[in-house]
């Protein structure tokens, strides 16, 4: 398969598929009695060749010519009404009968390469569109039999199975299952992300820094807008309690790295960095190095008197947020809108690595910001 990031797709219906064959990872099997080698890769290759044969005809899902279509990068969805439901919605429909098949799969009666499940909820067009990926089906009164290619159920039963036991209480059951993914140990999610890129020497540069300093890898395929979305983040916690991992323009309490997809931009990579208490950060500045500061300055929002940080005031007296560093007011707030990339080059990730330093040295046990710390997780 072609690769088609950041590029134009043949129709709409292609750029919505697109997305579950570029977030589907190479083939890394597990030791199982449930299922040999050959096995596993059978069904990862079944499923596999689900989105590629999707890719080249649509038809096959009941999907019709629609032309391409995306935001480009932070353009708001209103500025083309009505684009980002439909790609959504064609990307819920793939989903949909993924599922079907995942529910045979963890729920059928196994002989051999057939699975057999009971016909309650069975919706006879989900069976007719199955047989157009050489499924072949016969039913009973009460059943019906699916045969798959030569060791597929077998492989399939087994993902399914690792799938449900090892998906996260947020996320879609069939998650794991949807990318093919045996081994949830292997680094998949990080293979995905890295062949996104023209380069990802530099990107590999981060992950090997992100693995030395013990930052805890936290696979994602959480539920978002109705879909199953693949993520990958890297992170250490300096607050209190361990809270809920949020997206990163949301970050409170974590640093590292986030990695996603999005579906509806053109350049679909989003890379982002987490940063902590970034108020505290800022008043910290005489400890910066010049790398730092510099890349704060050129990077951060400056104050431009939006009176966000004071919108609840109504005396109209309480003085704007602000944090000077150097000669630049710099807001505090929501900095994760900021520090985000669609690509990586060495300048960004020296950059990166060295604001991540600047985080855990102002945070680290009898560090500068420990008080602050302290004081925020009562």
């Amino acid at each position: 398969m072609k690769n088609m990031i950041n590029k134009d797709f043949p129709g709409l219906p292609q750029r919505g598929i697109y997305s579950f064959l570029a977030t589907f990872p190479s083939f890394y099997p597990v030791s199982s009695p449930g299922a040999t080698v050959a096995a596993q890769e059978a069904a990862y290759a079944f499923i596999r060749t689900i989105y590629t044969q999707l890719y080249d005809d649509p038809s096959l899902l009941g999907f019709k010519p629609i032309a391409d279509d995306s935001l480009g990068t932070w353009e708001g969805q209103k500025a083309k009404p009505g684009l980002v439901p439909k790609l959504r919605g064609i990307i819920c429909k793939v989903e949909e009968f993924i599922e079907f098949v995942y529910n045979i799969s963890r729920n059928g009666r196994r002989s051999g390469d057939r699975l057999t499940v009971t016909r309650d909820g069975v919706k006879p067009a989900a069976v007719k569109r199955l047989s157009k990926f050489g499924v072949e089906a016969s039913q009973t009164d009460d059943t019906y039999t699916f045969v798959f290619p030569p060791g597929a159920a077998k492989g399939l039963a087994l993902l399914a199975k690792i799938s449900s036991e090892q998906s996260a209480p947020t996320q879609k059951p069939y998650a794991l299952f949807s990318r093919g993914v045996f081994d949830t140990a292997s680094p998949w999610t990080r293979e995905i992300f890295g062949n996104m890129l023209d380069d990802r020497g530099p990107f590999d540069r981060l992950m090997n820094f992100l693995i030395e300093k013990k930052y805890k890898r936290i696979d994602g395929v959480q539920t978002e807008n109705r879909m199953a979305k693949v993520s990958l983040n890297y992170v250490k916690n300096y607050g209190g309690k361990d809270e809920p991992l949020k997206g990163g323009w949301a970050e409170r309490t974590h640093g590292g790295m986030e990695f996603f997809y999005m579906e509806i931009w053109r350049n679909q990579p989003l890379f982002a960095l987490r940063v902590p208490y970034f108020q505290e950060l800022l008043r910290h500045s005489e400890l910066m190095s010049p790398r730092v500061k510099t890349f704060i300055l050129h990077t951060a929002k400056k104050c431009n008197n939006c009176r966000y940080c004071v919108q609840t005031d109504k005396t109209g007296k309480k003085p704007l947020k602000f944090v000077s560093v150097g000669e630049c007011n710099i807001c505090p707030l929501f900095c994760g809108f900021q520090f985000r990339w669609n690509t990586f080059d060495d300048e960004t990730v020296d950059n990166i690595i060295a604001m991540l330093q600047f985080i855990d040295d102002i945070f680290r046990p009898g560090g500068p910001g420990e008080q602050a710390l302290k004081r925020w997780a009562k």
